[in-house]
Order: structure tokens, then sequence, then C-alpha cells
């Protein structure tokens, strides 16, 4: 019988090992030590032991001293070990037990009983490993199927960028004629002929289908590029610049208290920033006062349980967080749920894609999280405001 499993029998006295091995001997390798120094060493070595039964009471290094630096070794740390001992005590089987003993056998020892014993724990320690490397198997399907899901999903994506942009040439080019005809039709019109009043409707009309044109492209441009790390406060900074031109623009005051803790997160800069940018531009465009205040607060693992109390995350996920709140009229409860839908807007004009362009990013293409509460929650704020919440992956810290 080929004997495939390793027992390393440690005792001081050199009949109990011989009484183990009679019992053993016949259906696995055995190894033997007399003292706790050489039973670590033949713990680590080869062949690494499957299983080794523990004299608990011996001269100089105890069986305790000998198990807990077994668990303490990575290399042996999960062999089981079974007390072979005198004590009988339930204070001693605990504290065996408590530094990592998977069993005990008491002494004088019954053959049939350490047979069993060891037949037993052996087999639970094959099931462990076989679970084991189920589960890494698995875990690497799971890697290779996500990461065929995501290159499905970048062709997907960079395919409908190219049809968009397609037809994006083809639908601007007649509309940009369509809108120039019209403006030499509104000068030859002669004055007061209403066709002159026409020929204006078809003008604006087609300004409008040019915008919006414009605006699916920029959409279907927000794909992912390369993933960089950065400074979560510097790419805040970024877009607050962009739309502090925004805000002269309109003759608004754009006021920011802004207190980002230090932290790198692992993002396309370039769709972040422009992310960031329309949660500000959106503040700007619904406030109802020419003094807009945004109020910025973040770092790593902020804001993870508001985010977790709304079922977006799960508990414990640490990333960083961001909350930006404006001081605005707020939006209202039956047109929040829809916010982040493509053309919804409750503005007279604009395509109504600003929210929807930072979902697209926070959510779809870096990975992360999106909440929008109105209102916003500040206590005893004039307005209700509306506060945006997010997170993004920290970056890996190289190691």
């Amino acid at each position: 019988m080929t004997k495939t499993e390793t027992i390393l029998l440690v005792d001081d006295q050199p009949e109990n090992i011989s009484i183990m091995i009679e019992a053993l001997s016949s259906r696995y390798t055995l190894l033997a030590a007399t003292d706790g120094a050489t039973a670590l060493e033949r713990a680590a070595g080869e062949p690494r032991p499957d299983l080794i039964l523990l004299d608990v009471m011996m001269p100089g290094m105890s069986g305790h001293e000998v198990c807990r630096k077994l668990k303490h070794d990575p290399a042996t740390r999960d062999i089981p070990v079974i007390f072979v001992t005198s004590l009988d005590a339930p204070d001693d089987e605990a504290r065996g037990l408590g530094i990592g003993a998977s069993d005990y056998i008491a002494k004088p020892i019954s053959p049939p009983v350490v047979q069993a014993r060891v037949r037993a724990h052996l087999d639970l320690k094959r099931a462990r490993e076989q679970l084991l490397h189920q589960n890494e198997a698995l875990e690497e399907r799971v890697r290779e199927r996500t990461a065929e899901v995501i290159r499905a999903q970048r062709e997907r994506v960079e395919s409908l960028k190219h049809f968009a942009d397609a037809m994006a040439h083809q639908i601007r080019n007649p509309v940009m004629a369509i809108g120039g005809i019209a403006g030499l039709l509104m000068r030859k019109a002669p004055e007061g002929s209403p066709l002159s009043s026409y020929a204006e409707a078809v003008r604006e009309d087609s300004l409008r289908l040019e915008s919006l044109v414009g605006v699916i492209s920029e959409y279907v441009s927000l794909s992912a590029g390369e993933f960089r790390q950065a400074e979560a406060a510097e790419l805040m900074g970024a877009a607050l610049k962009g739309a502090q031109g925004l805000a002269a623009s309109m003759g608004r005051e754009l006021l920011v208290d802004s207190d980002l803790q230090s932290g790198r997160v692992q993002v396309d800069e370039r769709i972040v920033v422009k992310a960031l940018n329309e949660i500000v531009v959106n503040a700007l465009e619904f406030a109802l006062e020419d003094r807009v205040r945004l109020t910025i607060r973040g770092g790593p693992g902020q804001f993870g349980e508001e985010l977790a109390e709304a079922g977006l995350t799960g508990p414990g996920r640490i990333r960083y967080g961001i909350r930006i709140e404006d001081d605005g009229p707020g939006i209202d409860k039956a047109v929040l749920p829809y916010v982040t839908d493509p053309f919804f807007s409750t503005k007279a004009q604009g395509a109504g894609m600003g929210l929807t362009k930072v979902k697209r990013v926070v959510c779809d293409e870096q990975g992360g999280t999106l909440l929008i509460l109105s209102p916003a929650g500040a206590g005893g704020a004039a307005r209700p405001g509306t506060a945006v919440i997010l997170d993004l992956p920290l970056a890996r810290e190289k190691g």
C-alpha cells in the first residue's frame, strides 16, 4: 500500500513513540522527534508532515510552546496538531485548543483511538485543502470571466462610440445646411413676411438639434481610458477652476468651502474632472441667487455609511468619498429619482444630460457609487439645497 500521508510523532519518551509507530506505521509515513527544537525543524522540513502528534509534558520546550511556534510560522500553521498527554483537566484542554491544537488524546494511548482520531483529522485537512483549491479555481474563473465581460463591454462601448460619431457627422452636416438656408431666408424674406418668422423657427430648431448631437457625442466619449493615480483634492480643484469661468460668464459668484483630506485615487483623470465639473455646473445653473455657495468634504472611508444605508454599497468598503453640497432650491421629491436619466430636465432649455454624465463616469466607468440627496440635510440652511455623494477607488499602495 502506498503511504501518501506523513505524520510527525513528538514525545520525549521513546517507548511512547514506539507504541504510536506500531499503531500507525502500516498506513502512514512516520517522522519522530524527542524534543521541541527537533520537532520544529522536522515540521518545517521535507517531507512536510500532514499531522503532528505532540506530547505536552516535555523537558525544555513544552508541547504548548511547540504548538504556539508552529501556529505562528506560515510554513507550519496549517498542520493539524493533536496533543497526546496525561493532563486531563478541562483547563488544560482549553489551553491547548486556545493556542491552536485540533484535538486531545489521553495517555495511556489506545491504538484504535489514535488511528480513528488521526484518520478523522487527516480527512478533515484534505477536505479543507480541496475546498481551498476549489475556491481558488472559482476565484480565478471569476477573474477571467470578469475580464472577459469588461473587454466585451469596452468593445461595445467603442463600437457605440464609432457609431455615434458617424451618426453625428451624418446628422450635423444636413442640420448645419438647414440652419444656413434658414438664416439666408431670414435675410432675403420681405420685411413683415411670415417667411421670416418661419425661417427663424427653423434656424433655432436646427441649432438646438446641432447642440443635442454634440451632447450625445460627448456622452458616448466618456469611456475610461488609462487609469492613473491622482490626488482627489487636485481633481476637485481642476473641476472648480473650470466652473469659475462659467460662473463669471453667468454673472455669478462661486463661493467654495472645501476640506478634502489627502488621498490618492485610481481613475481616468480626464473624465472624472468632467464629472465633478458637471456637479458644480448643475448647482450654478439652478441657483436662484447670484452668490452660489458650495460645501465640499471628503476623504478615504468617508460617507461609506450613507451609501451603505441607501443600499448602494456593502458595509466595510473603503473608498475615497466626496460630498458636494449647494445652497440652492433643492430638487422636488417627485423628480429626484429621475435626475440621472438621459434627457430628463426641469429647465426650459438644455438636454438634461449633466447628472447623467456624472453617473456614467462615476458608476459605469470608475466602478464608484453615486447618491443624490435633497434636501441636503444641512440644519438651519436658508434653502434645502442638494448634496451629491460619490466614491472613487483608492489607489493601491506600492509595496
